[in-house]
């Protein structure tokens, strides 16, 4: 009982070297690239909602998280400064002073991987918008353009009308094309107006998406509250690069999540998951055990504070037990890693997918756990394990990409392989 006990304590408790495990993640977050959206558009044109939505962070939180970092721009890091996974950088006051957006330029043009461009649907006066658009993209015509165009039931001509369900609007490249693939069964003004603000985009080449949204507060009546939140995940994952796509890409059981934090702890879990495949590098078998399963254990306290959940050692051990990985479950698993090491050549590569692999699949398992808990669900055993399965390959698809360019844990490529 005294080895079963120590077995387990390094499971739920594992002991490593702190600065060890700091370094392994540090590592990743130096490697690992951030979204960063830059926002531009009037006041109350919807950009905290959009932040919200994308976000899961309450207003409040948005609110209280914005720090200024010019003297006309502000930059929100989530969920924190320490530990950030995606940033938001907002222009403040398009349309009240004349704006110049030299300063923001020189601050953000590395940075900022995409320009957000917020308008209210139903608002023709976008002329300080456009304006300082012009201005940015002057100096980078190609950087990406995400359009969203919100508060579109102020274009129902009536508050009784609810939003058409399923979302009808078309995820638009051309800012001539089709608002919708049914536009008669739409309020014409409104379809009217989307189609004429999309016609200031038509002087610049850079990639362009055009989204239509309504994202709102339960008490503000209207449901889905976030109208048009898939779509818009769809056209960012289309207009980033590569490395950022395999980042921002939902996974496979984003139908079973209904919760917008699940973009947010995604983000976290994949950066446990590329720190524990890099902790692979050591060749000896058992060796880097203890900080596999020590990432893992800061990945759960990770993701529980992201749900305000508290996350105890007897609720690791449930939650473990819940996907069949509990105790001697997880140890046989990692041994049969272990030895894969021993393969020359691709052993520590294989090793480190596995790891990965593994710590992605627990991760978003445990995303649904704290899914289930917030709608009252008792989670149920064998849809967390089938769920568990499906991420499993999720991961190994994903990472096994992502790994092979990223590769945080090889200074070079083994001789023969090329960078």
């Amino acid at each position: 009982m005294s080895l079963w006990n120590s077995l387990w304590k390094q499971i739920v408790d594992p002991e490593v070297d702190t600065a060890r495990l700091e370094e392994s993640l540090g590592r990743v977050r130096d490697e690992l690239p951030r979204p960063v959206f830059w926002l531009l558009g009037k006041t109350q044109s919807g950009k905290t909602s959009v932040v919200r939505a994308l976000t899961g962070a309450n207003d409040a939180e948005i609110g209280n998280g914005f720090q200024p970092c010019t003297r006309t721009a502000r930059r929100y890091d989530f969920p924190s400064v320490d530990d950030c996974v995606i940033r938001f950088l907002d222009t403040r006051g398009l349309g009240e002073v004349s704006y110049n957006p030299a300063e923001d330029l020189r601050l953000f043009e590395r940075e900022a991987h995409l320009l957000v461009v917020v308008m209210r649907a139903m608002d023709m006066a976008q002329e300080p918008v456009i304006d300082a658009l012009k201005a940015i993209l002057s100096r980078r015509g190609d950087w990406p353009v995400l359009v969203l165009q919100t508060s579109l039931h102020e274009g129902y001509g009536s508050f009784d009308r609810p939003h058409d369900v399923p979302y009808p609007f078309l995820i638009a490249s051309d800012s001539a094309g089709p608002v919708a693939q049914r536009e008669a069964d739409l309020p014409g003004d409104l379809v009217r107006a989307i189609r004429f603000q999309r016609g200031w985009f038509r002087e610049f080449r850079a990639p362009v998406r055009f989204v239509p949204i309504d994202f709102t507060l339960p008490e503000d009546g209207w449901t889905p509250v976030e109208h048009g939140l898939d779509a818009t995940w769809q056209a960012i994952e289309e207009l980033f690069p590569f490395g950022l796509k395999t980042l921002l890409a939902r996974s496979a059981a984003a139908d079973d999540l209904e919760s917008v934090h699940r973009a947010a702890a995604r983000k976290h879990v994949l950066g446990y998951a590329i720190a524990a495949g890099g902790a692979a590098a050591i060749p000896v078998p058992w060796v880097d055990l203890p900080l596999v399963f020590a990432l893992q254990s800061k990945m759960f306290h990770a993701v529980a504070n992201i749900y305000h959940q508290p996350m105890t050692k007897e609720r690791m051990g449930e939650i473990l037990a819940l996907l069949g990985l509990g105790g001697l479950s997880r140890l046989i698993g990692l041994g049969g890693r272990e030895l894969i090491k021993g393969i020359p050549g691709i052993g520590s590569a294989a090793a480190g997918l596995y790891n990965a692999a593994v710590t992605y699949a627990m991760g978003m398992a445990l995303v649904a756990y704290f899914e289930k808990i917030k709608q009252g669900a008792i989670p149920d055993p064998a849809e967390f394990r089938e769920l568990y399965n499906r991420e499993l390959e999720t991961g190994r698809e994903t990472l096994g990409q992502y790994l092979d360019r990223l590769r945080p844990w090889r200074k070079s490529p083994p001789a023969g392989e090329s960078p």
